[in-house]
C-alpha cells in the first residue's frame, strides 16, 4: 500500500512539475524583446526614461494588454538584425521597404516621417507639384543630405545648400531663400535651436512619406501581433492616440487607420485654397465622412502616393487608370471617371497618326514619368519616350521642339497647358490612343471587407445624385451615362 500511495505522489510530483515546467516556458515564450532606437522626439532618453512619440504609443499599447515588458534603447543595426533572427523580439519606429515588409510582421502605422518644403508663415508661397518648386527662386538644402539628392535627381537647379539644418532655416528666416527643405521630425528641435516654433512656418507640399511601424519577428505569435493592432487602432478610435501624437507634433496629422493620398491632377484632383479638392477629390471625401473615416487626404507627388500604395497598408490612392500592369497591384473601387489618352502635336506639325505602329516611327515622344500613359506605350514596345516628372515638361518639349509628340488625356490637358504657358489653340490631336475608365486604388494589403464597403458606398453616391452633383461642378457638360451603370 506505501508502495502504492508512493508511487500516485511521485507520478503526481512529476504531472505537476512537468505542468509548471510547460506554464513557465510558456510565459517565457510570449515575452517580449522590445528594442528601439534613439532617435528625438519618436524615442530618446530623458531624465534616465525612455520617452518620445512611438514610446508612448508602444507603452500604451502595452499597458491596455497588461504587458509590463522592459523597452530598451539599443543600436539600430543590432536591433534590426535581432528582429530579423530572434523569436519575440519587436522593434520601433521601423519604416515599411519592399524588402522589409515579408521579414517581419507589422503594427502601425505609428508615426508618419515625411520630408517637406517648408516657408515662413503667411508668406503667401503656394506649392502644387515640383514644378511650383522648381520657380520658387531659392530652395534651401542641407549638403549631401537625401533630399538634397532627390531635389538634384529631379532637375532642380535653385538649391542653396547648407552645412547643417539650423543653417539651412536660417536662410529662410532671413529671406536668403523663400523655401527650405526638412523633415516634420527634424524641424520643430532646429527651430528651438534658433528660438523659433512651429507656428512661424508652414508645411507647403510633401515630397516623400514613409510611414512609421512596430515592427515584430516572424516567430512571434501572430494572434499576439493581431492584438496589437486591435489596440492601436482602438486607440485612433477613442482620441488617445491623436493626443500623444500632439504632444510631440503639434501641427502634424497623426496616420489613421487609412492613409488618402493623391497628386496634383486637376480637375481630377488639386489643391484649391490650401485643401485638396477637384472632383474625384470630393467623391472620395463624401465616402470617407459617410464610412465615419477622418479626413486626412495628402496631396504629394504622383510618385511618392503611388509607392506609399505598392508598399503599405489600408493607403487609399486617388485616382488611378486601371491597366493591365496595374490591375494585380491594388484593389479597386470605381470607376469615377472616364477619359481619352491621345497624341497631340504642335499645331502646323502636319503630323499624321493612323496607328500605334505609325506613332513608334516617330522621333520622340514625350510622357510624364510612371503615369499609365507612360506605362501603357512602354507594354506596347515604345522606345522613343522621352520621360520627364511633369506633364508641363511634355508641353514645353513638345512646343520647343525636343519632342514631336507627346501624350494626354482629355480631361486633364486643357490646365497642364495653361500651367506650361500656352493655349489650347497650340495643340493638335492626332491619334487617340486608348479610352478608359480611372478609379480609387487600395493597397492590396487592404482587406477585402474595406474594398467592397467603399464600392457600395460609392454605388449609393451613383444612385442618390451626389455622384452627378459633384462631377458637374468641375465638368457641367459631361456625360455621365456609362458611368452611372457601373
Amino acid at each position: 500500500m506505501k508502495k502504492i500511495m508512493y508511487l500516485i505522489v511521485t507520478v503526481w510530483f512529476i504531472v505537476f512539475s512537468f505542468a509548471g515546467s510547460v506554464q513557465l516556458n510558456a510565459e517565457e515564450i510570449t515575452k517580449l524583446n522590445i528594442f528601439t532606437e534613439e532617435y528625438s522626439p519618436l524615442s530618446f532618453l530623458e531624465n534616465g526614461k525612455i520617452t518620445g512619440l512611438s514610446t508612448e504609443v508602444v507603452q500604451e499599447i502595452m499597458h491596455r494588454n497588461s504587458r509590463d515588458d522592459e523597452i530598451r534603447l539599443i543600436n539600430w543595426d543590432h536591433g534590426y538584425k535581432a528582429v530579423l533572427e530572434e523569436p519575440n523580439t519587436v522593434l520601433f519606429s521601423t519604416a515599411m521597404t519592399p524588402e522589409r515588409k515579408s521579414q517581419m510582421q507589422w503594427v502601425g502605422p505609428i508615426a508618419a516621417l515625411s520630408t517637406n518644403f517648408y516657408a515662413i508663415k503667411k508668406s503667401g508661397f503656394k506649392i502644387s507639384n515640383l514644378e511650383d518648386a522648381k520657380k520658387i527662386d531659392k530652395i534651401a538644402t542641407v549638403k549631401d543630405y537625401y533630399s538634397e539628392q532627390i531635389l538634384q535627381k529631379e532637375g532642380f537647379t535653385n538649391l542653396e545648400s547648407s552645412i547643417d539644418e539650423a543653417t539651412a532655416l536660417g536662410k529662410l528666416f532671413n529671406w536668403e531663400t523663400q523655401l527650405v527643405v526638412s523633415t516634420n521630425t527634424i524641424m520643430p528641435i532646429i527651430l528651438q535651436k534658433i528660438g523659433a516654433q512651429m507656428d512661424d512656418v508652414e508645411n507647403v507640399f510633401t515630397l516623400s512619406t514613409d510611414l512609421i511601424y512596430i515592427a515584430f519577428s516572424l516567430q512571434t505569435s501572430p494572434d499576439l501581433v493581431a492584438s496589437w493592432q486591435k489596440t492601436l487602432d482602438e486607440m485612433k478610435q477613442d482620441g488617445t492616440f491623436a493626443k500623444i501624437y500632439a504632444k510631440w507634433l503639434s501641427s502634424e496629422i497623426p496616420p489613421g487607420i487609412f492613409q488618402m493620398v493623391t497628386e496634383e491632377y486637376p480637375p481630377i484632383t488639386s489643391m484649391k485654397d490650401g485643401k485638396p479638392a477637384g472632383f474625384v477629390t470630393d467623391m472620395v471625401r463624401e465616402i470617407a465622412l459617410r464610412l465615419n473615416i477622418p479626413d486626412n487626404i495628402d496631396l504629394t507627388s504622383w510618385k511618392n502616393a503611388y509607392n506609399m500604395a505598392l508598399i503599405n497598408p489600408n493607403i487609399i490612392l486617388f485616382s488611378a487608370e486601371r491597366t493591365p500592369e496595374r490591375e494585380n497591384l491594388f484593389k479597386w473601387v470605381g470607376p469615377v471617371g472616364k477619359n481619352s489618352s491621345i497624341l497631340y502635336a504642335k499645331k502646323g506639325s502636319r503630323i499624321k497618326i493612323k496607328n500605334l505602329q505609325e506613332a513608334k516611327k516617330i522621333a520622340t515622344i514625350a510622357t510624364t514619368t510612371d503615369w499609365f500613359t507612360e506605362q501603357y506605350l512602354k507594354s506596347e514596345g515604345f522606345t522613343n519616350l522621352i520621360s520627364s516628372p511633369a506633364p508641363t515638361d511634355n508641353v514645353k518639349q513638345l512646343m520647343n521642339g525636343e519632342a514631336q509628340l507627346s501624350i494626354f488625356t482629355d480631361i486633364t490637358i486643357p490646365e497642364i497647358v495653361n500651367q506650361a504657358g500656352y493655349e489650347m489653340d497650340d495643340l493638335e490631336p492626332v491619334f487617340t490612343v486608348t479610352q478608359t475608365y480611372f478609379y480609387i486604388a487600395l493597397s492590396k494589403d487592404t482587406p477585402d471587407e474595406v474594398m467592397l464597403t467603399w464600392q457600395s458606398t460609392l454605388d449609393n453616391l451613383k444612385k442618390d445624385g451626389t455622384f452627378d452633383k459633384i462631377y458637374r461642378s468641375y465638368l457641367p457638360n459631361v456625360n455621365l451615362k456609362d458611368l452611372l451603370k457601373h
